[in-house]
């Protein structure tokens, strides 16, 4: 199986605690990028995400008054990084179950990378049946047997907003010859 040192990215934007909010929001635009990982000392301790800062405004808090470190303490969630040698099936599961998209890779309280859904598929496509599957698996839960969903139709994998589940099989009107 793959290791996470063989897709990781290695060069990571990193960002001091002390680093209000607004900068960090021009840091991931000018590097492209959908998150920075908080450094103390060396030791990376936090990760703050675009989405983050979209929720601090949809909030109507000011990005200047709020710095980096404060608001990854203010998420009260620990922080969570894998192992260069961890394998991607194991991460993905990891990422499924916690919901993360983005893990800093560490090693002996070192960063040395980030890996992200997007590593992940680019060398592991059969990872997206899996992911499908987990995702099929939560919309089944919160939808009713007879409505539509949006969607890949598993007969002819063309996309339909109009899927409908028969039998356990989500099938677009083409397939089913509505």
């Amino acid at each position: 199986m793959v290791k996470v040192k063989e897709v990781m990215k290695k060069h990571v934007v990193t960002i001091g605690p002390e680093v209000d909010m607004y900068t960090v929001a021009k840091i991931l635009t000018n590097n492209r990028i959908g998150c920075a990982v908080i450094v103390q000392k060396d030791i990376p301790t936090g990760i703050v995400t675009t989405n983050d800062i979209v929720t601090l405004i949809a909030k109507k808090k000011d990005p200047q008054k709020i710095k980096a470190g404060e608001f990854w303490k203010s998420k009260k969630r620990p922080f969570e990084s894998v192992n260069p040698n961890q394998n991607i099936l194991n991460v993905t599961k990891k990422m499924i179950k916690t919901g993360i998209k983005r893990f800093p890779v560490v090693d002996k309280d070192q960063l040395k990378g980030i890996i992200s859904v997007k590593e992940i598929l680019l060398v592991s496509p059969e990872l997206i049946e899996i992911l499908s599957e987990k995702l099929k698996s939560k919309v089944e839960s919160v939808v009713r047997p007879d409505e539509e969903i949006s969607g890949i139709c598993e007969n002819c994998d063309a996309y339909s907003d109009e899927l409908v589940n028969i039998e356990g099989r989500w099938i677009c009107p083409d397939c089913t010859g509505d």
